[in-house]
């Protein structure tokens, strides 16, 4: 089903998706380290790698760049869920698939200066379109303590399916809540 008319996403004139270039990867991390001491993402900060492999990981299907009046402002990635990912049960058994029919919406983040413009919205549908048009079960992790974030997926369709404790999360954080887009909802039906 695609998204299209109807869709949820507040269209935003002018902002350009494409997948991301080697070439976008410095505007990328710069933003990357502008919006994090407002959004906390990501939550481990230093990131426990560089900010380009934060960015371009090794379980990568595809990454697409926003861009908006000439500016880089967000990024979004599919990431594939490793057979032996402790979440991966989780999300499979909530979506009633194996593990390898996963995509994992990541590595979502966009301009805070431009907050409320619609961006990470687009790029969240973007992603999650090209998941189903894969034939791909979409699942996400978001730390609790982005409540905004979270109440970004809710309102899209989005459902908690668990909680987890994965180890680069410190002890005094409340656990990340699993997610899930159920495949059989009908997305164009969802609220803006």
């Amino acid at each position: 089903m695609a998204w299209g008319a109807g869709s949820y996403t507040r269209r935003v004139p002018d902002l350009l998706l494409w997948p991301r270039r080697d070439e976008d990867v410095p505007a990328l991390v710069d933003l990357l380290f502008r919006q994090q001491p407002e959004t906390q993402y990501p939550f481990r900060w230093p990131p426990d790698r560089s900010p380009e492999d934060f960015l371009r990981r090794p379980t990568e299907r595809e990454a697409w760049v926003a861009e908006l009046e000439g500016l880089v402002v967000g990024h979004v990635a599919i990431q594939v869920v490793a057979d032996d990912d402790e979440l991966g049960t989780v999300w499979a058994a909530a979506h009633g698939v194996p593990v390898a029919a996963l995509r994992c919406i990541s590595v979502l983040f966009a301009d805070r200066r431009l907050a409320r413009r619609g961006i990470g919205s687009a790029l969240l549908e973007r992603a999650t379109q090209r998941v189903l048009d894969g034939d791909g079960a979409p699942v996400l992790d978001v730390v609790a303590e982005h409540r905004a974030a979270r109440n970004l997926y809710l309102g899209r369709g989005w459902v908690e399916v668990g909680r987890s404790r994965p180890a680069w999360l410190p002890a005094t954080a409340e656990p990340v809540y699993l997610m899930i887009l159920p495949r059989a909802a009908p997305l164009a039906a969802r609220p803006t």
